[in-house]
């Protein structure tokens, strides 16, 4: 961002919380970044920025810098609204769940260009596409490794003279590799049988380690061609929240509501 008091930034709303009578105060994901700023009467009724200021929303904003407190929005215009997101509580929940992780993972300042974009196609996807589901493992798998937690899926993290691939292609489907959250991955069958009785330590069948692996190596043009089989999607989520709530040391508010609303289909209706 520029040093002189008055700025431009693009951003992405991922939290907001209400300030005195009138003001919200907004975090926001940006290419440099992520910082808060408050919308000074932004709850009126006159307000012109309400609209450019919702959850989900990217827009561009004039800031002004302030010493010591939050910077000022003077200015604000959506860029994309991500409206799906807002009028489909199945599509909100699944975005409420993507920047709560972003939200969790980095802290002030911290992301970059590579983080936003990533966040800002994610919600873009979660607005228009069918399978939501993969739109999601990809983000998870690509947001951690932004943050420094990228997951080992390609070798055995288990004690091996020499490094073991995991080849989820070159086995039937009843073979069984594992994932320790601790350890950091993916387990070769013989490593997940040793390990298997310790709590953390979960299976992972052949057809999710497959999906989880190219959800690493693939982008997510090639990925959205593919079909992948709910059972498959299920036990990758399973083994991802595991991993996700290991680092975080807690777990997510909007990946509980998220799970609760799939498993309620008059829920989702309403």
């Amino acid at each position: 961002m520029a040093s002189d008091r008055l700025y431009r930034a693009e951003g992405i709303v991922v939290r907001r919380r209400e300030q005195g009578e009138a003001d919200r105060v907004l975090t926001l994901c940006t290419p440099a970044g992520k910082f808060d700023v408050i919308a000074k009467g932004a709850r009126k009724l006159a307000s012109r920025k309400a609209g450019h200021i919702e959850l989900f929303s990217c827009s561009s904003f004039v800031v002004s810098r302030v010493a010591n407190s939050w910077d000022i929005i003077s200015q604000a215009e959506t860029i994309e609204a991500h409206e799906p997101l807002r009028d489909d509580m199945l599509r909100g929940a699944y975005a409420r769940y993507a920047v709560e992780l972003y939200d969790r993972f980095f802290t002030d300042e911290q992301g970059g260009p590579a983080v936003f974009d990533l966040l800002n196609h994610t919600l873009s996807w979660l607005g228009s596409d069918d399978d939501l589901e993969l739109a999601t493992r990809f983000y998870e798998l690509h947001l951690l490794a932004q943050a420094g937690f990228r997951p080992e899926l390609d070798r055995c993290v288990g004690e091996h003279e020499s490094p073991v691939p995991l080849r989820p292609a070159d086995v039937d489907a009843a073979h069984q590799f594992g994932f320790d959250p601790e350890r950091g991955g993916g387990l070769c069958s013989g490593c997940y049988a040793a390990s298997k009785s310790l709590p953390h330590v979960l299976p992972l069948s052949a057809g999710a380690l497959d999906l989880l692996q190219r959800c690493q190596r693939k982008s997510y043009g090639e990925l959205r061609r593919e079909r992948v089989d709910c059972a498959v999607h299920v036990e990758a989520e399973r083994v991802l929240q595991r991993y996700i709530t290991h680092h975080l040391e807690r777990s997510l508010k909007s990946a509980a509501f998220l799970r609760r609303l799939k498993g309620n289909p008059a829920a989702r209706a309403a």
